[in-house]
């Protein structure tokens, strides 16, 4: 009895039993499926975050720097185009300037050259030949002659009268300038010997003086006493007239002579007898420096600019000149030639440590950070070594 509701239906009891089972394990799949999404997506989101972290703290500053760098090796890069510019610039001014002094146009000369042949044609219209005016002068001289001949003694004797009268004049005269000629003679002796005591007697009181041959910032005495500036003036004063006794000085005196007055304030008369010095000697650099100096005080950098120049066409290995050129060009503002003429004195004298310091200012000034550390870096290297 058992056994039979046991097994009854049997099928029946499958199918629901499958029914049941396929169900269950529909819905279970499902499940799984959505879990499987939700993770996927967390993953997803964890790893854009992750990408977007790597990129602003690692990435982006490195890409940052770059950038960076870049920048400031174009600026590097821009600086040395300009410094290449400037220095064709002023090579190719310089050839034009001699192609200026040396040479002329031809048209000029071929303009003056008709000109002359123009006057020559009208001045054979005009003139006579000189040959045939030496003829004349020679037919002249002999109807003179002959007629002189001619002419009665007494008129010959009062003219040999009047000479011999004039020729005992000039005896009398010649006698008592005599005197006064060996005068003026030892004279002018005595005045070159002075002349010669009060050179190197200048000479020696500006050494003794501690005056030097510059008058840069860094080198000038100011220290000089009101005693020993005074004898120095005494010197200088008598020098002076015999200069004005048109009494040549020898060029180094001159260039004393205008240290002493720009001692003593009379920079007008320095800068005369510093033009003095040149003109006597053309290689008197010294002099050249110290006209730029002066000039450049008195608010003729112009004028200081273009002895500076002067100066470094005829020694261009001078490092001062440079020094006192890049420091005119500093004070106008022109900071591309002072920087230029800041290096080529570096070049000349590579230990110089305040230049570097200077060029590390003027890089800063014109954003060139790089160059301005490099500079620096030497400054205080050069300066740790001392």
């Amino acid at each position: 009895m058992n056994f039979n509701i046991k097994f009854k239906n049997p099928f029946k009891r499958l199918a629901n039993t499958i029914g049941e089972d396929s169900g269950t394990k529909k819905r279970t799949f499902i499940k799984t499926d959505k879990q499987i999404y939700t993770l996927l997506g967390i993953a997803f989101a964890v790893s854009a975050v992750a990408l977007i972290c790597y990129w602003l703290l690692k990435e982006r500053p490195y890409y940052v720097g770059l950038l960076a760098e870049n920048d400031e090796l174009i600026k590097t890069l821009k600086f040395t185009r300009d410094k290449l510019k400037k220095i064709h610039e002023n090579t190719v001014a310089g050839y034009e300037e001699r192609l200026k002094n040396e040479y002329i146009p031809k048209s000029i000369y071929d303009d003056k050259t008709n000109d002359y042949e123009q006057k020559l044609a009208s001045y054979k219209d005009k003139y006579i030949p000189k040959e045939e005016h030496e003829k004349q002068v020679v037919e002249l001289e002999q109807r003179l002659k002959e007629e002189s001949l001619s002419e009665e003694g007494s008129s010959k004797k009062e003219f040999e009268q009047k000479i011999t009268a004039l020729e005992q004049k000039v005896s009398i005269l010649e006698d008592k300038n005599l005197d006064l000629k060996e005068t003026l003679e030892k004279s002018a002796e005595f005045i070159k010997g002075e002349k010669d005591a009060l050179e190197t007697m200048l000479l020696l009181e500006r050494k003794k003086a501690l005056i030097p041959s510059l008058v840069m910032p860094e080198t000038k005495n100011n220290a000089l006493t009101a005693d020993t500036l005074k004898k120095l003036v005494d010197i200088k004063e008598k020098l002076k007239k015999i200069d004005e006794m048109n009494i040549p000085l020898k060029s180094e005196t001159y260039f004393g002579m205008g240290l002493v007055s720009y001692y003593n304030k009379q920079l007008d008369e320095a800068i005369e007898q510093w033009e003095n010095a040149v003109s006597l000697n053309k290689n008197n650099l010294k002099a050249y420096i110290c006209l730029g100096i002066v000039y450049n005080e008195e608010n003729m950098s112009d004028n200081a600019m273009k002895i500076l120049k002067r100066a470094l066409d005829i020694n261009p290995k001078y490092a001062t000149i440079h020094l006192t050129l890049a420091r005119i060009y500093e004070q106008k503002g022109v900071l591309d030639d002072a920087i230029y003429e800041y290096s080529k004195a570096l070049e000349i004298n590579p230990e110089t440590v305040d230049i570097h310091n200077k060029l590390g200012i003027l890089y800063e000034k014109k954003g060139l950070k790089e160059e301005a550390k490099k500079s620096f870096a030497q400054y205080e290297k050069l300066k740790g070594g001392k």
